[in-house]
């Protein structure tokens, strides 16, 4: 396991290159064609599929169901509930929940009654739909030479959509606001509105120390405390400055790296080998020490080792309202359970090296790492959240998206899960059934302002705080929409 996690690390930064795949696997989709890196980060996030037998079809026309569809799915594939608006809309289609979402979010409307959602779309109505979802404002512009033909519901929406980089024209200063869209020009619009309209979440520095942070937990007091790796100490982190709770400097190798050690003694006389993960326990904090084998209790007095369970290799911890703490023992392939008064029991094993941790409504969250996959745990049901057990990255549908050696995972109010896919240098999300990207490596983008090797997470205050152990940085992001 020891090699492995350096082998993520690597991974991680190999990741850096991969902004989106080059070429979709369609067989009607040539390498070289203007729309290829288009239609590949489309099925990449799972925002279009192919047209089956292998086919992507990129010439084939876009009809209403299948632009609102589209546009569904990059919102997350909110559920909807309620009979449909539209006559010609059955409460079973394919588009049926699609359809509600856009007319309940003011995305796209119908007339008379129909929602019409087998008829082509328009690129007026395409600009429209994006611009309503978008909720953007129109930039005054060079007018387009046909603009009298846009229709005046439009004028805005085709107005935004030059001055975004949404849509171009189709030549000589022409909108064309009647003509079709190409399923091609429909994965490259969902591109340029990713790309180019949607801002990358913006990140704050959340500790003034250089160190390789893994595991976080806030404290009754609105402090931080914070697991290094590479100096093998836990910090308390207040406004952003941080200050040894536990550990003490051991001696360093030949590289200057400290090299740790074991020894229970008095807060800033004792020894972690690995600090990876804390949680409060008792009247401390318990924290990880996986080099050790153990897991430790640190108070304002000492730190001594807990001897409820005996353990290979403990990383992910997690507490819950009635005081258990909860132990991923990562190469027993176990979860344990601690209860205040020190016995223990088994939540789950035979898993495939389950390492991040959370609690959150009942429920324990587990990124099974070695798995690719994200659990959850109730009352002994052990519940596929997201992930094919393959290593790969893929958004879309919860069944078919994909992970690479996922090392946490943290839950917020609403039940959006956040999770830190290492080794493909990525905070993603699971909500409403399907995955999608918070924010990864994008080729461009400099990698101090982005993830490269995100291990622990904590939702908290609004922001989602990350441990990205490679980049020896803790962020946190805003969390909006």
């Amino acid at each position: 396991m020891k090699k492995r996690l350096f082998s993520l690390a690597l991974a991680a930064v190999l990741a850096a290159a991969l902004a989106a795949p080059a070429s979709a696997s369609f067989t009607d989709v040539a390498a070289d064609a203007w729309y290829a890196d288009a239609v590949a980060y489309c099925e990449h996030e799972g925002l279009m599929d192919g047209m089956g037998d292998g086919r992507f079809a990129p010439d084939g026309a876009v009809t209403r169901a299948q632009a609102v569809t589209v546009l569904w799915r990059l919102a997350g594939a909110p559920e909807t509930e309620g009979a449909t608006v539209f006559s010609d809309v059955a409460a079973n289609a394919w588009y049926a929940d699609p359809v509600r979402w856009a007319y309940v979010a003011g995305v796209a409307n119908g007339s008379g009654g129909r929602f019409a959602p087998d008829d082509a779309v328009t690129r007026e109505q395409l600009a429209a739909f994006f611009f309503r979802f978008s909720d953007g404002t129109a930039e005054a512009g060079e007018a387009f030479a046909d603009e009298a033909s846009i229709s005046a519901w439009a004028l805005d929406a085709a107005r935004w959509a030059k001055a975004s980089g949404l849509m171009s024209g189709v030549g000589g200063g022409r909108f064309d606001p009647a003509g079709g869209a190409t399923r091609a020009q429909l994965a490259q619009t969902l591109m340029n509105y990713c790309e180019n309209v949607v801002a990358a979440p913006e990140l704050t520095n959340e500790l003034d120390v250089m160190c390789a942070p893994t595991g976080i937990a806030r404290t009754s007091d609105g402090a931080l405390l914070v697991t290094d790796g590479y100096n093998r100490l836990v910090w308390r982190v207040q406004d952003g400055a941080g200050k040894v709770f536990a550990g003490a400097m051991s001696v360093a190798d030949i590289y200057g790296q400290p090299v740790g050690g074991y020894n229970d003694a008095a807060p800033d006389k004792s020894l972690f080998a690995s600090p990876w993960a804390v949680a409060p326990y008792l009247d401390g904090w318990a924290v990880s020490d996986p080099d050790n084998g153990v897991v430790r209790l640190v108070t304002s007095k000492a730190v001594k080792t807990l001897n409820a369970v005996k353990l290979k290799r403990p990383t992910g911890l997690a507490a819950d309202a009635d005081g258990n703490l909860y132990i991923a023992d990562t190469d027993a392939g176990v979860i344990y359970r601690v209860a205040a008064d020190g016995k223990s029991s088994v939540v789950a094993s035979n898993l495939t090296e389950p390492m991040g941790l959370c609690w959150q409504g009942g429920a324990l969250y587990c990124a099974e790492t070695g798995a690719h996959r994200i659990i959850r745990l109730t009352d002994g049901r052990t519940e596929l959240l997201a992930g094919t057990g393959d290593s790969g990255f893929r958004n879309g549908r919860a069944e078919t998206a994909s992970f690479s050696w996922p090392q946490g995972v943290a839950v917020g109010p609403d039940g959006t899960v956040y999770v830190a896919d290492t080794a493909n240098g990525a905070i993603r999300r699971i909500r409403g059934g399907t995955v999608d990207t918070l924010l990864a490596q994008r080729e461009g983008r400099a990698l101090t302002l982005c993830p490269v090797s995100p291990v622990g997470l904590l939702v908290d205050g609004g922001k989602l705080y990350v441990c990205d152990s490679f980049a020896r940085t803790l962020f946190s992001i805003p969390l909006g929409n």
